[in-house]
This record gives structure tokens, C-alpha cells and sequence, in this order.
């Protein structure tokens, strides 16, 4: 099964934060993998003073086929309010078989259901680890460019990452 390997360069982390950045980094990727439906085998953070790495094995190539689910107006409301609703799902002609209607504990409601194709893993690392690194935290972070609005410990020198032998184009 394909893995990944992600390794952040940096100038010097200091020894204090090493630790939990390693953690940091492990716990967002893995959040992010769950909440994507991407199940995998092991997953392990290493830190040194220059970088952060993480190895995830066990991943699949493609993510499983799923169902889209959005909540939608109760049954008795207005005809407005039920096609605002077909409109906001993206499908004004939406076939009868996909809207359910679902008893809850506020009364009955229109549910949107939908069958969603399986995505190519890769695809969604992408978003993913760009995620993880937007929301790790640190005691005192920096920008090193003006115009930049991502913020790290030290300034960044490079991203590397690889999922099944192949380099993902990570813009961060």
C-alpha cells in the first residue's frame, strides 16, 4: 500500500518545541485523513532542530465511494425556501430518488443524498496537508515576507512530499 512522507526544512526550531511539533503535525494529518475517510495502517512524527517529518503507511490510492448529505428545510415549509434549497445543493432539476424526507427531533425535514465518486488520494493529501500546516500553533511564530499571510516558527527553506513514489505539488 502507498505512503507518505512529508518533511518540512527550516532554520532552527528551538529544542523546546520540537517535541510537540512533531505531535502537532502527526495529530493534524491524521484528524485531516479521518475526516477525508482515508483509513491507514501506522503514522509516526519525527523532529530534529532543522526539521519535521511525518511517515504515514498504509494509505490507499483512492478514497471510497461515499454519500453526500446536506439537511434542508422542514416539509412544511415554504416553496421558496424548498427550491432556495435545491438551488443551494447545486441541482435546481435534482432527481426525487436523492431528496429523502428524515423524521428529527424538530419535526420532519428535506435531506439531500447523493452517491459521491471515489477521489484519487493524492488529490486530497493536497488539501489536507496544506490544512495541517496552516493550523500549527506555536508559542511565537513569524512571517519572513511581507506579503506572505502563512506563519511558522522559523522561516521556512523547503516542503517535501511524497505519496506512492510520486512528489505531490504542495503550495505552501
Amino acid at each position: 500500500m502507498p505512503e507518505l512522507l512529508l518533511e518540512i526544512l527550516s532554520e532552527e526550531i528551538p529544542a523546546r518545541m520540537q517535541k510537540r511539533a512533531a505531535e502537532d503535525l502527526q495529530r493534524l494529518v491524521c484528524d485531516g485523513l479521518q475526516k477525508a475517510g482515508l483509513e491507514y495502517d501506522s503514522a509516526a512524527a519525527f523532529a530534529t532542530p532543522r526539521r519535521l517529518t511525518l511517515v504515514v503507511t498504509g494509505l490507499p490510492e483512492k478514497t471510497k465511494a461515499g454519500k453526500a448529505e446536506q439537511k434542508g428545510p422542514r416539509i412544511d415549509s415554504p416553496v421558496q425556501a424548498i427550491e432556495g434549497f435545491l438551488r443551494n445543493v447545486g441541482r435546481p432539476n435534482v432527481e426525487h430518488e436523492h431528496i429523502k424526507i428524515r423524521e428529527t427531533k424538530k419535526g420532519e425535514f428535506y435531506f439531500f443524498e447523493a452517491p459521491t465518486a471515489p477521489k484519487q488520494t493524492s488529490q486530497e493529501l493536497l488539501s489536507i496537508l496544506t490544512n495541517a500546516l496552516d493550523s500549527m500553533s506555536w508559542p511565537k511564530s513569524m512571517r519572513w515576507k511581507k506579503d506572505q499571510t502563512q506563519t511558522w516558527v522559523r522561516p521556512l527553506h523547503g516542503i517535501l512530499a511524497i505519496f506512492d513514489g510520486e512528489t505531490l505539488p504542495l503550495d505552501y
